[in-house]
């Protein structure tokens, strides 16, 4: 094991200044290539179909699209090229420090566009079968990463696990994919070296690793612990150095907020440092067991490209050597101008903290007594909020009552949809006993009940929900506030657009709220949207500043983490909806000359 490892460790010691500043100059700019491409293709797409934004509600519209599937394609063949470039280079670098020649930066990127060329003439379009299954295990760390960093892509990945209604299925086939991927990296040097067919590859590949597959598997585990706390040390090493910075450098009022800005810079740079290791590191293992358990072709004359170079006058006046030197430099100002470019589009200025950010009780006050119930709105009393979020559902007989799910199981411990039991029904079942014995007997409250014990003590955000069966629930919504004369006490939301344009069409003096699970792009043209209440976690500076410029509020859900709270009340969201609304209003009311520790901050860079 000991010798494979070393050896392994060798092949990328020798050119190893040149390996990283290639890896981070090209991750760091196809990386940044790759987003604006997307950007560009989504936002085209959105335009042509008549959307200026990206949410949940017309996102399986946005991929159906015919113009999407195009894009989707034409982002996942450029990713394939980029990627199979970047193998390309490291290979026929590793293959140069096996014979202790020195290369430049450019060198691995100038070898790799030739490799790519020579593999893609031979092979066709079959060049994408050996990028496309090698790809999900070498880009694993990435992805992991970045599926979480990257906001539609999380999104996606959650609509997925969604619909597939068994988890096993998805493990499955995700440990399918890996293990098909994983057997072809070992196609690769047989592939991109010795130039052959992607199956011939692959049973090349197959026939080593089967010879020797123990020791190979045992070494590859090993390498990859390796490489996991190598990730780790070095990521919590920039962590403590950045909470350092911001403890000894920003002012007092804006370190909470620097730490978490600046966190997220490094958490998006993780996933490219983390997957530029996995891909180094198993590369190099990979070539190494190539080339000790496989007797390789003679070496092809490499001078012979760049012969065919010097034709091109800029190349003969500067050489091989500064014409990759020239790259070298090239791929530090992109690196440069890319993180340039994530500073300039995140002001961490801060004017104020937003002492008039209101604070909303979700579900009532779901930490301290069953959701939904009038414990729940009492507790929200107590609490000093300035709203409770309930959630209105329309029952069998067209009463309306309180319940989040569409099911009663969950609360009131009944395997039935609202839809399908009375008002008589649901009025003797118990939503207490399963949050604690104290509430038993607790009941699923009606819609004008509530209406009625909060007038004069407390405002509602109520949001209507929308399950396919209660197209008329609006008009009743609207008719129970009218007729309780809670029009100026209230706040009407829902993630079905069409309920806020019937709300403004028959009480436009009620302000609505439009949910938003995610958004991408402009929010400009809803109208029937006075606010929008948006999950924390998709809201920055620049929707904050869009959204006031169009003259609506942000409000954001459900923030519980004090970290989270301080960073919206910094952004100057209007509203924050949290299941801790005390734990807010003291963030609110802390006093502007107390003070950050740095231990304190730590816990905020990681999350703690």
């Amino acid at each position: 094991m000991k010798k494979i490892l070393k050896q392994t460790w060798k092949t990328i010691r020798y050119n190893i200044r040149s390996l990283l500043i290639f890896e981070a100059g090209y991750r760091a700019a196809t990386f940044f290539l790759v987003m604006q491409l997307v950007r560009f293709f989504v936002d085209f797409s959105l335009k042509q179909q008549g959307f200026s934004y990206l949410t949940a509600e017309n996102y399986k519209e946005f991929l159906q699209y015919p113009l999407s599937v195009v894009f989707l394609a034409l982002v996942f063949l450029v990713i394939l090229i980029f990627y199979f470039v970047e193998v390309a280079a490291l290979l026929c670098g590793f293959v140069y420090s096996a014979k202790e020649k020195k290369l430049y930066a450019g060198d691995f990127f100038i070898l790799g566009i030739k490799k790519t060329v020579s593999f893609f003439r031979h092979s066709k379009v079959s060049w994408l079968v050996c990028a496309a299954c090698s790809g999900p295990f070498l880009a694993a760390y990435f992805l992991v990463r970045e599926i979480s960093y990257i906001q539609i892509l999380e999104f996606t990945a959650r609509q997925i696990y969604k619909e597939i209604k068994s988890p096993m299925l998805i493990y499955g086939f995700l440990g399918v994919l890996l293990l098909i991927s994983f057997l072809f990296v070992f196609a690769l040097p047989y592939c991109i070296l010795e130039k052959k067919k992607n199956w011939q590859g692959f049973l090349s590949g197959m026939k080593l690793f089967r010879t020797h597959w123990k020791r190979i598997l045992l070494d590859f585990c090993f390498l990859h612990v390796f490489m996991l706390l190598f990730i780790l040390i070095t990521y919590s090493v920039v962590m403590l150095i950045l909470a350092a910075g911001v403890f000894f450098f920003k002012p007092e009022v804006v370190k909470i907020s620097s730490i978490f800005i600046y966190s997220e810079y490094v958490n998006m740079a993780l996933g490219i440092y983390a997957g530029g290791v996995q891909l180094i590191g198993s590369i190099a293992f990979v070539y190494t067991v190539y080339t000790k358990f496989h007797i390789q072709p003679k070496d092809e004359e490499e001078h012979l490209f760049y012969k065919k170079m010097e034709q091109y006058f800029w190349y003969s006046k500067l050489g091989r050597r500064k014409a990759a030197g020239l790259l070298t430099a090239l791929f530090v100002l992109l690196e440069g101008i890319y993180f340039g470019f994530l500073v300039i589009n995140h002001d961490t200025t801060l004017s104020h903290l937003a002492a008039d950010t209101e604070i909303t009780a979700h579900r009532g006050g779901a930490w301290k007594a069953p959701e939904n119930t009038i414990s729940a709105l009492q507790y929200t009393i107590d609490s000093g909020a300035d709203y409770a979020e309930i959630d209105v559902q329309e029952t069998k007989d067209g009463e309306l009552i309180l319940l989040h799910d569409d099911s009663l199981k969950r609360t009131a411990g009944v395997k039935k949809n609202v839809w399908d039991m009375t008002l008589k029904q649901v009025e003797k079942l118990d939503a207490g006993a399963s949050f604690h014995k104290k509430f038993r007997g607790e009941k699923i409250p009606e819609f004008t009940e509530v209406l009625k014990f909060c007038k004069g003590r407390l405002d509602l955000n109520i949001e209507i929900k929308y399950n396919g069966k209660n197209k008329g629930i609006v008009n009743k919504v609207v008719r129970a506030i009218k007729e309780n004369h809670f029009e100026d006490h209230c706040i009407v939301t829902s993630m079905n657009y069409q309920f806020l344009k019937q709300i403004k069409k028959t009480a436009p003096e009620i302000r609505t709220g439009y949910i938003m699970t995610m958004t991408y792009g402009g929010v400009q043209g809803m109208e029937a949207a006075d606010f929008f209440s948006v999950k924390h976690t998709y809201v920055d500076e620049k929707f904050v500043t869009q959204a006031h410029a169009l003259g609506k509020e942000v409000h954001v859900w459900t923030v519980n983490y004090k970290g989270d709270a301080k960073r919206m009340l910094d952004m100057g969201v209007d509203n924050i909806i949290t299941d801790d609304p005390i734990m807010v209003r003291k963030v609110q009311n802390r006093e502007s000359g107390s003070s950050t520790g740095y231990v304190e901050l730590l816990r905020y860079a990681f999350r703690f």
